[in-house]
């Protein structure tokens, strides 16, 4: 494997290390450790640590070496640290992007590619097909007697009645499946303009992984649309998205006690970078996301019980610490670690992850997920002293790292001391950071990890429900883990929640999910705009393809 570190890059490192400043203020020496920690991976030098970037860079270095001062041993590929895997990024706009007609019209803040455009370059007169819709049901058909054969469509977003939720044409109103419709009709190319102020277009933002079309698709201004509708000759539309894979690394390193079973300590060290990963919530120009609190505060916390874990006489337990990156983007790196090599080198006992546990509030509240994946957590609220608030949830299910071990029938926790108002934002700095609560974090999580020391490998029990305010909402539910790494059409099923839709209806992990009722499933945001077309009660059916085989199941929400 490559040098992750340049020499620069190192002595950067070691000299931020040295000179990292400390509070001059009287503190336990457990605080200043973490104080160092958050300080070093939340400085404007690292960037936000996005996935891929130097900034990520630096911070493995800075985790590395703090593993190799506490006397881990590397576990990671070809007996390093590190193990590397792909991420997937979406996409980014290459040259060749633009349509031309009677002059050059490049792509700008009003003339773009749209996020499902296929690559291609195609040249053919241009038609206007009003709204695209072709819906014999409703005894409207924009394509009634015109042949677009060979030709770049022109249409416009919404619908003859317009946007919103009552219109009797929602379900032709989407706008891959105008896209797909212009193309079975034979069309090469489309452009699309909007004119109702209650529709909203997509941005000229490629971040998703969006399945693409299979013609060349471009969004322009109604002013632009105007100038096209009159042009008589031959048009070339030019489409080019080029597929964004950055190369991220889990850092890992291990505490061997010669002992049958191994505990696992994660936290995720990548962050949003200048918000160039998707998941920004600030709406200004282009800032660093120093993600103090998501999540230098887990990896402070990580680092603080591995120095202790390698000293102490609990002993029982062997344990693999990982800082993991790819989280942000989808859980790209624990993904990469439970299906790779590495993982069948161990049996692994329990998993503990720390994401966000340095916001602690006034009420000492540590929210703990992941107490319905093994019986014998029943041991969390029995070891919990003042002043802390403990709440559970049951799910193994949510949005951090841990889900990825949960799926491979693991017992998990996920330690999070609450959402705030700089969640995601350029404003999650250092001095916002409770040192006090994070104490306590620490101090429960020695404790729970004694508590447990001599019990040897816990059970595991599957979760019927995710009651984790953090994970997104809808009117109805299949009840499934989407792989959020699968970039294939359609969108692919990682586990499936017992006693849920998907589960009745016999989905299974590994499942691709191509339609769901009458819409097409192409990817991730498809999938949630078909889902929320259901109410709960309604009947339909999940179009799946399993080992190459199309398979028709019925499902009842």
């Amino acid at each position: 494997m490559p040098a992750i570190l340049t020499h620069q890059m190192k002595r950067l490192v070691y000299f931020l290390i040295a000179t990292a400043s400390l509070s001059a203020s009287a503190q336990t020496p457990l605080i200043t450790s973490m104080q160092e920690h958050i300080r070093f991976l939340s400085d404007d030098k690292l960037e936000g640590r996005a996935t891929g970037s130097q900034g990520e860079q630096l911070a493995a270095g800075y985790i590395m070496a703090a593993f190799s001062q506490y006397g881990l041993l590397p576990a990671g590929d070809d007996n390093t640290y590190l193990q590397s895997f792909e991420a997937r990024a979406g996409k980014k706009p290459g040259k060749n992007n633009f349509i031309m007609a009677k002059g050059l019209y490049p792509m700008d803040d009003r003339l773009y590619p749209h996020p499902m455009s296929a690559n291609g370059t195609v040249t053919g007169t241009i038609q206007k097909v009003g709204y695209g819709i072709s819906a014999p049901a409703l005894s409207y058909d924009d394509y009634e007697n015109i042949d677009v054969t060979g030709k770049i469509v022109l249409m416009q977003t919404s619908s003859p009645d317009g946007t919103h939720p009552h219109s009797k044409y929602i379900e032709y109103n989407d706008e891959r499946k105008k896209i797909q419709t212009a193309a079975a009709k034979g069309a090469i190319g489309v452009i699309l303009y909007n004119t109702d102020e209650n529709y909203t277009l997509p941005a000229a933002d490629y971040r998703r992984n969006v399945t693409a079309e299979s013609i060349p698709v471009f969004i322009i201004d109604a002013e632009t649309a105007d100038k096209l509708s009159m042009y008589t000759g031959p048009l070339t539309l030019s489409t080019d998205l080029q597929e964004e894979v950055r190369i991220g690394h889990n850092v890992i390193g291990y505490i061997d006690n010669h002992a049958p079973t191994t505990i696992v300590i994660g936290a995720h060290y990548d962050h949003l970078g200048h918000g160039e990963i998707e998941g920004s919530l600030y709406r200004g120009e282009a800032a660093i996301h120093n993600g103090a609190d998501d999540n230098a505060s887990g990896i402070a916390m990580l680092l603080e019980l591995a120095k202790t874990l390698s000293r102490d006489t609990l002993t029982h337990n062997n344990y693999m610490c990982i800082a993991f990156s790819g989280e942000e983007m989808g859980l790209f790196g624990s993904k990469a670690f439970v299906h790779s090599p590495l993982m069948q080198q161990y049996t692994f006992n329990y998993m503990l992850n720390y994401d966000m546990v340095g916001r602690m509030d006034t009420t000492h509240a540590l929210i703990i997920n992941g107490a319905g994946t093994s019986t014998d957590w029943s041991i969390i609220q029995q070891i919990a002293e003042q002043p802390l608030h403990i709440t559970t949830t049951e799910s193994g299910i949510g949005p951090s790292d841990q889900t990825s071990f949960y799926l491979s029938d693991i017992p998990v926790l996920h330690f999070f001391t609450g959402s705030h108002a700089d969640y995601h934002k350029p404003s999650d700095d250092e001095s916002l950071i409770n040192y006090p609560g994070m104490e306590l974090v620490y101090t429960y999580s020695v404790d729970l990890i004694g508590a447990l020391d001599d019990n040897g490998k816990i059970n595991f029990t599957k979760t019927k429900d995710s009651n984790n305010e953090n994970t997104p909402r809808f009117t109805v539910t299949l009840g499934i883990v989407p792989d959020y790494a699968y970039t294939g059409k359609g969108m692919r099923v990682d586990g499936v929640s017992d006693g849920k839709p998907a589960q009745k209806a016999g989905i299974q992990a590994g499942d691709i999910i191509v339609k769901l009722g009458a819409f097409d499933v192409t990817d991730m945001m498809a999938y949630m705009t078909s889902l929320s077309k259901f109410s709960k009660g309604q009947s339909t059916s999940v179009t799946i393809m399993r080992n190459e085989t199309l398979l028709e199941l019925p499902v009842q929400f």
